[in-house]
């Protein structure tokens, strides 16, 4: 600090036991009316020239030492010197003195740390407002004058009540408040001149007996920041906006590439989750009934992953594979692990799918002995190849499905608790095909088109067959959908499949059901949805024919002339023709 550079030692002291005529020799010498006083090098006092007056010049200085004179130790900062009135102020550490610092040497240094603080002050982002502890403004910095649009010749003087009066705030001032309690206030305040709105926070400073003498206000204009908000508002409903045009496109893509058909709402609002936590390295656990389409799932949970960019998806079936196998299946073995073993060893599953995804179906299935190894896997993020003394990294991502109940499965001891929490993550459960019916329709006509296109058939399903597949409860999900479709196609001699080709399964189980009445939902989609409600009569529409016709109008809308529409559905443009002639169904009617 400067002021340590003005400590002065070569100020003259005289010693207690010096008589007064030399004290005041030292005075007149050093132009000091005061001198500090010694005992050998110990500190006592000071002496002062107005001691001196008509009094004996041979007495002892020791007489006459002021001991309650102001000191100070040496490592004060600038600002919290004391007060005192003398012309010197001693340095004395532990009894012991070791110079003195004039005053005018330290007003200067004062002096100069004022106009270093004022200068910070005034160059502060914020505005800055001192008032005394009456409430009259000291100072105030450049940043308030922009923020006010008044000088500081217009508002230093002034007391805060006089501010108020004119009308300088249109709501309370926080600084009368905080002269008002001696708390600290904070609030939001409007400028009448700017109309511009600030965040205040007025603090208050008091002495040593806790008396208040200045209150600072820290004024910040938040137009910025209100701006910041308007545009991170902005961007939230732009980000907002590209995730849902994201999802469509998402959903096209799959609806496109014949991946997945969910037309139904709940399809779609597990897609939708399943998209959401796509990007994550978490662990998910896909349940539902078998041919659901967990595999289906889990293949776009892999390729809406970077994963898809550096690693390989991969399906162990933990049922399929005998248990004396699947450790060295997944884990890899190494050279002489056991009878018939590879020369070389043979990595795992684990190692080919490092930073891709591990789809284990079936985790139900799996070995007590082996679930324990899984887990490890899972916490550790590293395993051991069979007959191997060294641990390798995996970094994969765990997929699993199951189609029983792990929880009752956990009660009764076939499963492990801890295994189950580390899979249990991200639970995501597929519901049966009897669950969202406006599917059906759909994936009928997606599998029968696929068919159609493999063995270069034109094989149609009448309206009743569609009616009796609407009604089936379809045990086996959309596995057996696909089945029966494949079956009908494959079996049948005729072009229009007729009830009568049905398994006999679905016939009798549709015996006792009411038929559905078919409405169709409005949506705009690229295939009708059909919305099933029971009705007391049993009245049955002519399901397929609106099925029928409604495809030939897409078609048509699609690629605007009868032969390319007959090309891109495969049959020829007379078939074309003879459809629309007989739905009524005509080229300009649907332009």
């Amino acid at each position: 600090m400067k002021w340590i550079n003005r400590i002065e030692q070569a100020v003259p002291v005289v010693q207690s036991a010096d008589p007064i005529w030399k004290a005041a020799e030292s005075m007149k010498s050093a132009q000091l009316n005061e001198l500090p006083v010694l005992s050998n090098q110990n500190f006592i006092g000071m002496i002062h020239a107005r001691e001196l007056l008509n009094t004996d010049s041979d007495r002892s200085v020791e007489e006459y030492v002021d001991k309650d004179c102001v000191t100070i130790n040496g490592t004060e900062a600038l600002h919290s010197f004391p007060c005192f009135s003398g012309q010197l102020l001693p340095i004395v550490k532990e009894g012991v003195y070791y110079g003195c610092i004039r005053w005018n040497e330290l007003h200067c240094s004062l002096q100069d740390e004022l106009n270093q603080l004022m200068l910070v002050i005034d160059h502060s982002y914020d505005g800055m407002l001192i008032t005394d502890g009456e409430g009259y403004v000291l100072h105030i910095n450049k940043a308030l004058e922009q923020i006010t649009l008044m000088g500081k010749e217009e508002l230093i003087g002034m007391h805060m009540t006089d501010l108020v009066d004119k009308g300088l705030f249109l709501n309370n001032s926080v600084v009368m408040k905080t002269l008002q309690s001696g708390r600290t206030y904070t609030n939001v305040q409007k400028y009448k001149n700017t109309g511009l709105y600030t965040l205040v926070t007025a603090t208050p400073v008091c002495s040593e007996k806790g008396d208040l003498i200045r209150v600072l206000a820290n004024v910040r204009d938040i137009s910025d920041l209100t701006r910041l908000q308007e545009q991170l508002d902005e961007s939230k409903k732009i980000t907002s906006r590209y995730q849902t045009e994201l999802k469509q496109l998402r959903f096209e893509k799959i609806q496109v590439s014949g991946k997945m058909i969910a037309y139904s709402q709940e399809m779609q609002d597990v897609l939708d989750l399943v998209y959401h936590v796509a990007s994550s390295d978490s662990t998910v656990l896909l349940l539902g009934e078998s041919g659901v389409g967990k595999e289906v799932i889990a293949k776009v949970l892999h390729e809406n992953s970077l994963r898809a960019e550096k690693g390989l998806f991969m399906k162990v079936n933990c049922g399929a594979i005998p248990p004396t196998l699947l450790e060295s299946e997944l884990f890899g073995y190494e050279q002489g692990a056991f009878t018939g073993a590879k020369k070389g060893g043979k990595p795992g599953i684990f190692e080919l799918v490092h930073n891709g995804t591990l789809f284990l179906d079936e985790i139900g299935e799996l070995p007590l002995d082996m679930q324990v190894k899984l887990l490890r896997v899972l916490q550790e993020q590293e395993m051991m190849r069979v007959g191997g003394t060294k641990t390798i990294k995996v970094n994969a991502r765990i997929i699993a499905a199951t189609n029983r109940n792990l929880e009752k499965m956990v009660e009764e001891g076939t499963f492990r608790l801890d295994l189950y929490y580390r899979l249990n993550i991200i639970p995501i459960k597929i519901p049966p095909l009897r669950e969202r019916k406006d599917d059906i329709p759909p994936l009928l006509g997606h599998f029968l088109k696929q068919l159609n296109e493999k063995y270069q058939y034109t094989k149609r399903l009448s309206k009743e067959v569609v009616d009796q597949l609407l009604l089936y409860h379809f045990p086996g999900n959309v596995r057996e959908l696909s089945n029966i479709v494949e079956r009908l196609v494959l079996t049948c001699r005729d072009e229009v499949i007729e009830p009568r080709h049905l398994p006999e399964r679905i016939s009798q189980c549709n015996k006792t059901e009411d038929k559905p009445h078919i409405q169709r939902d409005e949506s705009e989609t690229d295939m009708p949805i059909l919305k099933l409600s029971w009705n007391g009569q049993g009245k049955r529409e002519n399901l397929f024919e609106y099925l029928e016709k409604e495809a030939l109008i897409q078609a048509l809308k699609k690629y605007g002339s009868v032969r390319k529409t007959g090309k891109a559905i495969g049959v020829s443009h007379t078939i074309v023709l003879n459809k629309m002639k007989k739905f009524g169904v005509t080229l300009e009617a649907i332009r």
